[in-house]
């Protein structure tokens, strides 16, 4: 077995896209409520999802760099 596996980051890598998975659905399933929002709420809103997807985005950054790990080349 590949010892990435073994690995706490990598777990919270795969949390973290499932939790962002299902915001996308939530946000999806609510999109008439979140589009009459007020502005200021809008924009708190859209920067939290942001930071979510930077962190995301920086987990893959991590593992590629420093566990040589590369989902894509299966």
């Amino acid at each position: 077995m590949n010892q990435i596996y073994l690995l706490p980051s990598l777990y919270a890598h795969i949390i973290n896209g499932l939790l962002l998975f299902i915001a996308f659905i939530v946000f999806y399933n609510n999109y008439s409520k979140i589009s009459h929002l007020e502005p200021y709420k809008l924009i708190i809103l859209l920067l939290i999802f942001s930071l979510a997807i930077g962190v995301h985005g920086l987990s893959h950054l991590g593992l590629e760099k420093i566990y040589n790990y590369n989902p894509l080349s299966f």
